[in-house]
């Protein structure tokens, strides 16, 4: 089997505060192939957005990497040099942010926005930048004479558009999603999500789909990493996690969740509140809230749950 394009060991992040170091990865280990599409699902607070942000070494302070291991096409990037990472950001690997209007210059054109993108990585002309924006813009289905437009002159959808083709201006091989559908209604969401799904087939390269919606993940990922009080508790195939998920928090995240095909059936939430990362419990962090725990649970770490593949 050929190497991963993305193999992370035990990567541990601390967010360090006068109470003392918080820890919001705690030992987290996964593998992506190429052209593969990864879930990230988990409640708010549960180190999705800290794991992309970790992947590619933005993590704001007080945030610090304190241990693991990023392997990205055989290179460690926890061990690269800022000149040496940013020949891997934005080239190799980049990111859609949660909220396009937040991470969009609202006093800059979508043109000359995709325009310094390209030309902060690749020496290209005025007339090349802007013929590359104009065919970005194309690729995520705006029209090109949108290039003068700012951001604030733009729906939602096509904000973050935008953001989709800045994330793909130099064709990467991964792509990170940090729910790059917050706020938007359903049709929109489902036209996005449709169209990265094309582009990720014409394109061919790898996501990292971080979003609240288990639902939605389930119909377009390959495989689903299930997050809970910062650690990894199942990691497996969608259509296998779906039809015998053996974490019970994992099971409880999808009682929660409608099914998108077939009958409705009964919701049930979960109770309670996910633990403080200052002082998370003893044993399985999930016992708290789990209706299936047993003293073992709350005694010491159960053994770790065979993944699904």
């Amino acid at each position: 089997m050929a190497e991963p394009l993305l193999s992370v060991r035990g990567l541990c992040v601390d967010y360090l505060g006068p109470q003392g170091p918080v820890r919001a990865l705690d030992g987290v280990s996964f593998e992506l192939r190429a052209g593969e599409v990864l879930g990230v699902a988990g409640e708010s607070g549960s180190g999705k957005s800290t794991l992309a942000q970790a992947l590619l070494r933005i993590l704001p302070a007080p945030g610090v990497i304190t241990g693991g291991e990023v392997r990205f096409e055989g290179r460690d990037l926890l061990r690269l040099d800022e000149a040496a990472l940013r020949e891997v950001r934005w080239q190799r690997i980049s990111m859609v942010f949660q909220s396009a209007m937040d991470s969009l210059n609202p006093v800059l054109t979508v043109g000359a926005q995709l325009a310094d993108t390209l030309r902060a990585h690749r020496r290209v002309s005025g007339r090349e930048a802007r013929q590359r924006s104009a065919a970005l813009l194309e690729l995520v289905g705006i029209p090109a004479d949108r290039l003068g437009a700012f951001p604030h002159q733009l729906s939602g959808g096509m904000r973050q558009r935008v953001g989709i083709a800045v994330a793909l201006a130099l064709e990467p091989r991964l792509v990170i999603l940090d729910e790059p559908t917050t706020a938007l209604d359903v049709i929109v969401e489902r036209e996005i999500l449709q169209r990265l799904l094309e582009l990720r087939r014409r394109l061919g390269f790898a996501v990292v789909f971080i979003t609240h919606d288990l639902a939605r993940m389930l119909q377009i990922s390959d495989r689903v990493a299930v997050f809970y009080a910062a650690q990894l508790v199942e990691l497996g195939p969608a259509a296998a996690l779906r039809a015998e998920a053996r974490h019970p928090y994992t099971r409880a995240l999808l009682s929660a969740f409608p099914s998108v095909h077939g009958p409705p059936g009964e919701r049930t939430g979960i109770p309670g509140a996910p633990p403080s990362l200052l002082h998370p419990p003893d044993g399985c962090r999930f016992h708290p809230r789990c209706p299936l725990a047993e003293d073992a649970c709350r005694s010491g770490e159960p053994p770790r749950l065979a993944a699904l593949g």
